[in-house]
């Protein structure tokens, strides 16, 4: 008895040293690398967060809204940034809604990798045109699909039609669903599938259709838990599919991660709780393209999503910090049985897959030392999964040291330009390399 109570004592003092520990991590140098980026402009504010096993061990949120002018939906004011701020995440969509919903379908065995996306149990023969009869959900995931980049004309420009596209200021409306779902099946390829990684949007625009048909035909979704703006918006087929891809990860993402405040189309009343994105002028937009003359705060900046309505499976989610952590704590330490999302399920999304090609994993994108030209993750462990967003969203995962890292920031106000994306490629490298010396008990 008195063995055991030793050894049991023993434990818990282990434990909660190990717990002191990171209490008490100084992470100052972290805190100077954050607040030395806004010195120099890298973006105006950003939300940071650093985690493990027993929760957060880092959140603090640097700087303003903006540069100093009033936000838009904050007359008069330029908020300071905060742990409630919500961002408009980009590219993180990709791996955080539609990765992990694809992750929910393949472990209750509704997707299969390897299956073409043109058969009959997903888009169908009329997905196959244009030599797409060979992609697979794996090279769409893995986007070696052979798929450019972005539709050309994009869905926002004049060239491709959409109703409001012709609009001075063009709303965020449903009125182009079934015209993209369209220009989708006739999409051409830029590459034979399987021959060549090149990132492109149109995968994970394809998975949208992919993942909300699966929840439709399984009935996981029914019709009373769809968003009316989007099920009511035109006529009936397939392309309504993006409003049961929306209520799927509503509620087998969002809801079953504890993710309380994030959202696709957040409502007006929350916009004044969103961080500004870029000046859509021809003095902010990418390229210098402008499509909606303002500044874009609480509606999606990426111009495809904004034109499909705000949903899509490439674009569109918003977010905070805090939420983001809790997903990816979930899937960092996913339990072996689950009926949501296994550890073998993580492993299988999130390990490089073909280094010889590129560093990806299933959705996800890693910091392979050999195969990543980009190691946003810095000097964090190469087996890490990660993935960035255009707005200026980061999130990390090493399985090595088992820590997670968060850093959102809206670097691209008020200019998405090429400036500003270098500098936000070496402010990643450095919050995260001042992470690791923290951790690692090098700072």
């Amino acid at each position: 008895f008195f063995l055991m109570t030793r050894v049991v004592f023993a434990i818990v003092f282990l434990v909660l040293a190990g717990v002191g520990r990171l209490e008490a991590l100084d992470w100052t140098s972290v805190d100077n690398v954050l607040l030395k980026e806004i010195q120099n402009r890298s973006f105006p504010g950003c939300v940071a967060v650093v985690g493990g096993i027993n929760g957060t061990m880092y959140a603090k949120p640097f700087g303003s809204f903006t540069y100093g002018l009033p936000a838009p939906a904050s007359p008069g004011v330029n908020p300071a940034m905060s742990l409630n701020t919500l961002f408009d995440i980009a590219s993180l969509t990709k791996v955080i809604a539609t990765t992990t919903a694809a992750m929910v379908l393949y472990q209750l065995d509704l997707l299969e990798l390897d299956l073409p996306v043109s058969d009959d149990s997903l888009l169908g023969s009329a997905f196959a045109t244009a030599g797409k009869g060979a992609i697979t959900i794996r090279n769409l995931l893995l986007h070696n699909s052979g798929f450019p980049p972005d539709p050309d004309p994009g869905y926002w420009q004049r060239a491709f039609a959409c109703p409001a596209s012709f609009e001075t200021s063009p709303p965020e409306v449903f009125t182009c669903q079934q015209q993209v779902f369209l220009g989708l099946l006739s999409q051409t390829l830029a590459n034979t599938p399987g021959a060549t990684y090149v990132y492109s949007d149109l995968n994970f625009i394809t998975l949208m259709y992919v993942i909300g048909k699966l929840a439709r035909v399984n009935s996981l979704i029914q019709t009373g838990q769809l968003l009316p703006a989007c099920f009511m918006s035109g006529s009936p087929g397939p392309w309504r599919d993006q409003c049961y891809y929306e209520a799927f990860v509503r509620i087998y993402v969002i809801q079953r991660a504890r993710m309380i405040s994030s959202t696709f189309l957040p409502p007006p009343i929350a916009w004044s709780r969103c961080a500004p994105t870029w000046n859509d002028t021809a003095t902010g937009a990418p390229a210098g393209l402008p499509y909606r003359f303002k500044v874009m705060q609480g509606q999606v900046s990426d111009q495809n999503a904004y034109a499909l309505g705000g949903i899509s499976g490439h674009a569109g989610l918003f977010s905070t910090g805090s939420d983001l952590f809790n997903l990816l704590h979930a899937l960092l330490f996913a339990p072996n049985s689950s009926d949501w999302i296994t550890a073998d399920t993580v492993k299988t999304f999130t390990t490089v897959y073909n280094v010889t090609q590129s560093s990806r994993a299933l959705g996800w994108d890693t910091n392979n030392y050999n195969a990543s030209s980009y190691l946003g993750c810095g000097t964090l462990s190469s087996a890490s999964w990660t993935h960035n967003g255009y707005t200026g969203t980061e999130v990390c995962v090493d399985p090595d040291r088992k820590i997670i890292t968060v850093l959102l920031t809206n670097r691209v106000y008020p200019n998405a330009n090429t400036a500003s994306m270098i500098a936000i490629h070496h402010a990643r490298q450095r919050f995260n390399n001042a992470v690791k010396a923290v951790v690692d008990g090098q700072a």
